[in-house]
């Protein structure tokens, strides 16, 4: 267990024996290209193109709001089929590294998630802060990172862009887009298929997919799965149990015009991800007005570190807390809240679709809404606890068409967000407790167009207006336990003095502690930052230790208007090669942090550069595509642990400075044989931080204890010039027969290396073998 560094495990995988059955009404022939779904909505398509013999499989991407293959898209993009997805082990969001080497989707327990895209991203999952990566299910933008876990069923493909996209996404894309599409309705076809599957760890896990006509004109199509496991780990963390069901109906309600109503319902319960523990680090003695000195590495036994022993196994509990101690309170490290999950997440939307003549015209409205109830716990956290309520409201519309030479296309956006919550971040010696409730209106309007200066050269613009408004009404309550024993080297100093207790409010936490161990008295106003003793009573008799409460109260509202555009030039050197320049900029929008003295943060802005080429050689057995960047960062948004205005502890995001991101990115596939595709990719990114500056709390003339009212001032650190954190060469192979092993991912860790391939700054566990086999039957028909 340690302190500030990243730490990463292994996912132990199932080992399995599945049984699958699968029905089709179809014809009983090879099917050919012109026997492909075709997309009846202006957001879906086809999931992989068949192509002549010998040739790789094409998938079709609306990333660009239009249809054209992957090859075609003169965009950074990476994309995998529903099927590669499935052949990959992509069975949730935290496994898209594989679909894309620059994607990073780090899972910090509970429904915390994030998605960082070439370093750019956000560590803070609060219910009021704001991702730099948009993440659309169904055309939809969901804004919260946490109402993601559960998108994945019956996906028709996922589509990963990288760099801003601030165009045709707009707030909230710095780092770039993921847009998950399920598959969609098909007339006059009834098919269908169910598999079931059991496996180590009692794993149950059924999948269901139905499609019947309704008519003529009209189809429905639903989904299902539901899994059900034990923990990975001996002391039962790492289950799971998750249900996902969708609906849908597709209407063609003319030659010209169709309408496609859509429903979705999730639960994702169980512990969340489980924890080893290699050791924890503990402290030598320090003397007041000094920081702790050196921290010291006290290795776990090997009962303790086996793999997937677990946080909450005894002898895990009986090393940390002979071993561990909670500064400042300094008392043994007790008390580990066992983690649980029990989130829902359910959502409307529809997609009208019209051919004007003269244009097409698609309107997209959706009701979003997810209930989040979980407890993680990790190296640092006793608990953290977070429950909130999220709806959102969005339509899109939007008109496109041609004019001559001209590719156009217009549109209008507007997304309403209110969260209301609780979090509770417990750290054994130092609480932080928040309430809020929070609300965002966004409104936009948006356009693009491509100009063909020849059959082969293209020049493309675009651009978008955004006007934001939010607020937020909040509570923040910090707590901290300061022993007033001078601290020793070894046992704890304040042996009998208990970690403070994990409570959701105030009054929940000191109900639970002994009025005996603390003084009398009104709460304390601020207290000594993490380390650091400039003062104190030490060798003091009476009272063990002091228990400081400090509240912040938050009412804000603030704005944002934005113009993003972006610029490029296509060229067909050959139907086969393409080449591309582009520059392209984004933002992301301002917020709150529940912290005083920084309640606000501003947005950040972000300007991309980026010239490629996309290659097919040897009638498209080998696919090449090469990619080099250059991203400008300024405003950029940090979260990170630092100090309050009033000295407290606390997390919260700021505005530290700029960066330069650049690099390269190669990925191939080739077709080997008939039956064997090797994919490979290498990208090298290089950030720096060219302006990294953030404020300190300086308390070294704190003098008036045990009042602590003495007015505080901050001074200015910087940093510029170091390197940006996830800033590794990245290495991806694979074939298309692989066993695929994933990770899971404790509190504070991180895998540096994306892909098949990873590189971790901490040891890796061994993984036992996975074996796995399966039945399929599959039933032919004639089409009716």
């Amino acid at each position: 267990m340690t302190p500030g560094e990243d730490t990463a495990m292994k996912n132990r995988v199932l080992t399995s024996t599945a049984m699958a059955l699968a029905m089709w009404a179809m014809p009983a022939h090879a099917q050919t290209a012109d026997e492909t779904q075709t997309d009846t909505t202006g957001e879906d398509a086809t999931t992989a193109q068949p192509q002549p013999r010998g040739g790789l499989n094409e998938i079709i991407v609306t990333a660009q709001r239009r249809e054209e293959t992957l090859q075609d898209a003169a965009i950074p993009i990476n994309a995998a089929s529903g099927e590669e997805l499935t052949r990959s082990g992509v069975a949730d969001v935290t496994q898209l590294n594989k679909v894309a080497p620059a994607l990073y989707v780090p899972e910090a327990g509970g429904a915390n998630v994030g998605y960082f895209v070439r370093g750019v991203g956000n560590f803070a999952n609060n219910g009021y802060t704001n991702p730099a990566v948009a993440f659309n299910l169904d055309g939809v933008y969901i804004g919260r990172p946490s109402s993601t876990v559960a998108s994945f069923l019956d996906v028709n493909r996922v589509e990963v862009l990288k760099g801003p996209q601030g165009t045709l996404y707009g707030r909230n894309a710095t780092g770039g887009a993921v847009n998950v599409i399920p598959n969609i309705p098909r007339l006059g076809v009834t098919e269908g298929s169910v598999s079931a599957q059991y496996g180590n760890y009692d794993a149950l896990e059924f999948n269901g997919v139905v499609n019947v006509p309704l008519g003529d004109s009209a189809a429905a199509r639903f989904a299902g799965a539901w899994t059900d496991r034990d923990g990975y780990y001996s002391d039962g963390t790492g289950a799971a149990e998750n249900l996902a069901l969708r609906g849908q109906v597709l209407f063609d309600l003319s030659p010209d015009i169709d309408l496609r109503l859509s429903a979705d319902y999730s639960t994702a319960k169980g512990t969340g991800p489980g924890l080893d523990v290699d050791g924890v680090y503990t402290f030598s003695p320090f003397t007041p007005n000094a920081t702790v000195p050196n921290w010291q590495f006290v290795p776990a036994p090997a009962n303790v570190s086996e793999p997937f022993t677990g946080l909450f196994a005894p002898q895990t509990l009986t090393f940390i807390e002979n071993n561990a101690t909670a500064a400042p309170l300094y008392s043994p490290v007790t008390g580990y809240a066992y983690p649980f999950r029990d989130d829902e997440y359910w959502g409307v939307n529809a997609e009208f679709n019209a051919d004007l003549g003269f244009a097409d015209l698609v309107i997209i409205p959706a009701y979003r809404q997810s209930r989040l109830d979980n407890l993680f716990n990790g190296a640092p956290f006793k608990a953290g606890i977070n429950q909130d309520m999220a709806e959102q409201f969005s339509v899109e519309g939007r008109l496109s068409g041609y004019a001559g030479p001209l590719e156009w296309l217009v549109g209008a956006y507007y997304f309403d967000e209110n969260v209301e919550g609780v979090n509770s971040y417990n750290q054994f010696s130092t609480v932080s407790l928040q309430e809020f409730d929070t609300s965002t209106e966004s409104s936009a309007i948006f356009a693009r167009g491509s100009f063909s200066v020849t059959d082969d050269f293209r020049v493309v613009g675009g651009i978008r207006y955004t006007d934001e408004n939010r607020s937020i009404d909040a509570l923040s309550v910090a707590i901290a336990g300061v022993c007033l024993i001078q601290p020793v080297a070894g046992p704890p100093s304040c042996p009998q003095v208990p970690t403070i207790p994990v409570g959701l409010t105030l009054e929940d936490t000191i109900s639970q502690l002994d009025p005996a161990l603390f003084p009398a008295g009104s709460p304390l106003t601020r207290p000594s930052p993490y380390g650091t003793f400039p003062y104190g009573p030490f060798g003091m008799t009476g009272p063990q230790a002091l228990l400081i409460v400090t509240p912040t109260q938050i009412d804000r509202t603030a704005s944002d208007d934005q113009v993003t555009w972006r610029a490029a030039l296509e060229y067909d050197v050959t139907p086969d090669n393409l080449l591309y320049a582009s520059f392209e900029t984004g933002f992301r929008a301002g917020g709150f942090n529940l912290t005083f003295g920084q309640e606000e943060y501003d947005p950040e802005y972000i300007d991309a550069y980026t010239i490629g080429a996309k290659n097919s050689f040897f009638d498209n057995r080998l696919q090449v595509n090469l990619e080099a960047f250059y991203w400008d960062y300024t405003g950029q948004q940090l979260a990170a642990l630092g100090v309050d205005d009033r000295g407290n502890n606390s997390f919260y995001t700021r505005n530290v400075g700029e960066s330069s991101i650049k690099g390269f990115e190669v990925d191939f596939q080739a077709l080997v044989t008939q039956s064997t595709v090797l994919r490979g990719g290498v990208q090298y990114l290089d950030a720096t931080f060219d302006r990294f500056v953030y404020e300190q709390v300086d308390l070294s003339d704190a003098t008036d204890p045990p009042n602590f009212l003495t007015p505080v001032t901050a001074h200015s650190t910087s940093s510029a010039g170091g390197r940006r954190r996830r800033n590794p060469l990245i290495v991806s192979l694979s074939t298309r027969s692989s066993l695929i092993v994933g990770f899971f991912r404790c509190s504070r860790s991180g895998l540096l290396s994306i892909g098949r391939w990873r590189r971790s700054s901490t040891h890796k566990k061994e993984q036992p073998a996975r074996w796995l086999v399966r039945l399929l039957a599959t039933h032919l028909a004639k089409r009716r």
